[in-house]
């Protein structure tokens, strides 16, 4: 949702007295709080000015308020109570008579927390309020394609396919010749079918959503040609749905090929790129194509070096080609690869992905009957990560338990073993509501003397 455009009401800033003036750059100072993200702090300054501002006698201290509030409602997905507030704050701008993106975006926002509490007849009629307003704004063409967007969703929520497919069109039918490289519409018209297409996903519609995607790749190639960053994403989002939902690899590998091809010819580092190189990986190692693989893997680390991109390290391309391997229950060889990953000088990208592959790593180890270094990785991870792991992934750390407690069971060391067992069934039983029979075998096994 857009925030504030401090054009508004500029007007009535020339007439506020000092008293005024300063409850005024206070309502800016919150919303400015809220566009960066800091809700916390902006909830805490609107609170101790609530009552001055709603005694105001400037319309447009009052407006700015109500439309705080309930963005930091929305923002905080609490639906049912942000909508009164953008209703008050849509009534202000109307007697203000201003139409500026704040008016609009009231609407939307409305239409969406309606759209989100199920009450999909309500959501309907504000984004069609939304686009009706819109109609004499001078920036409709970059407000009207994240409203089609948003309708097509909802008519997908709705059941209602054709519909939703009509919006999706609508997305990037405006005056699409005339846009800009990187304009909003393209990108707004990319992730519009996106959803679209992960709709069908959901849905096990996968053939007709490759076959959708395929018209949209055309459609952005014929308009733009083949070097436009949407362009890009689009084919890397083909290439996705293909090799992960699809699990045909050899129809995603031109895509992610025909990716990695344009690095040479790009003015700078794209993270798209980045990420088909990290796929393309991911295919070869999947099909047994160690050759292309490897050569793919020395290619790749260059571009990410080059690259620089903070959420594609160098070395994560070992990571896909140790997924791939690992995926086929080729043990010795995702060793292979997830060694060169979890021991390089990397910093590691975000979340818990480096946890991960670490386990898996030690699954590895245990398939090869390497109890020691399972153990190694395992105990070194948890000196690292454990407190981590039970804040953020708590599921995680209950395998990390069950197979550390395997790898002491494998050196018949049954009291550590036991040790760690016990811990991993204990999470289990609160997180899944009961323990992994597997877990339950191995404690039953430990306590048989």
């Amino acid at each position: 949702m857009n925030r504030i455009v401090l054009i508004i009401i500029f007007f009535t800033c020339m007439e506020c007295n000092i008293h005024s003036q300063s409850l005024w750059d206070s309502v800016i100072k919150v919303k400015n709080l809220i566009d960066e993200d800091k809700d916390d702090e902006a909830e805490t300054i609107l609170d101790r000015i609530e009552k001055q501002c709603l005694n105001s006698d400037k319309d447009s201290i009052i407006v700015l308020f109500y439309e705080s509030r309930g963005a930091i409602l929305w923002d905080r997905e609490r639906y049912k109570e942000c909508i009164p507030y953008f209703h008050k704050a849509i009534d202000l701008y109307e007697k203000l008579n201003i139409k500026a993106h704040n008016y609009l975006d009231a609407f939307v926002a409305i239409g969406y927390s309606y759209g989100r509490l199920n009450d999909y007849d309500n959501a309907e009629k504000y984004y069609r309020k939304a686009l009706l307003k819109s109609v004499a704004a001078e920036y409709a063409k970059d407000f009207r394609p994240n409203v089609y967007k948003n309708l097509g969703n909802l008519y997908m929520a709705k059941g209602d396919s054709i519909l939703a497919k009509e919006c999706y069109k609508r997305v990037g039918a405006e005056d699409v010749e005339d846009l800009d490289f990187m304009n909003t519409n393209f990108l707004q018209w990319e992730s519009a079918y996106w959803d679209r297409i992960m709709h069908l996903v959901n849905e096990k519609k996968y053939e007709e959503a490759a076959n959708e995607y395929i018209d949209f790749i055309n459609g952005i190639k014929e308009k733009r040609g083949c070097k436009d960053e949407v362009y890009i994403l689009a084919v890397y989002s083909r290439g996705i749905l293909l090799s992960r939902y699809l699990q045909r690899l050899k129809e995603a590998i031109p895509l992610f090929k025909e990716l990695t091809d344009m690095s040479a010819i790009l003015p700078g580092p794209n993270k798209n790129i980045c990420g088909a190189f990290c796929n393309l990986a991911l295919c070869y190692s999947r099909i047994d194509d160690y050759v292309d693989l490897e050569k793919i893997i020395q290619n790749g680390i260059e571009y990410l070096q080059k690259a620089n991109i903070k959420e594609y390290p160098p070395h994560m391309i070992y990571r896909f080609a140790g997924n791939g391997a690992y995926w086929q229950q080729e043990y010795a060889r995702a060793i292979t690869y997830y060694e060169k990953y979890v021991y390089s000088k990397d910093e590691h990208e975000g979340g818990t992905c480096y946890e991960e592959i670490a386990n898996q790593l030690s699954v590895s180890y245990l398939f090869t009957y390497l109890p020691e270094k399972a153990k190694s990785t395992l105990l070194n991870l948890l000196d690292e990560s454990e407190g981590k792991l039970r804040k953020e992934n708590s599921s995680l750390l209950a395998n990390i338990y069950h197979n550390l407690g395997r790898a002491y069971m494998l050196e018949n060391d049954k009291v550590k073993a036991l040790k760690y067992l016990n811990k991993s069934s204990k999470i289990q039983k609160h997180t899944y509501g009961s323990v992994l029979d597997r877990t339950t075998q191995y404690i039953n096994e430990c306590q048989t003397r």
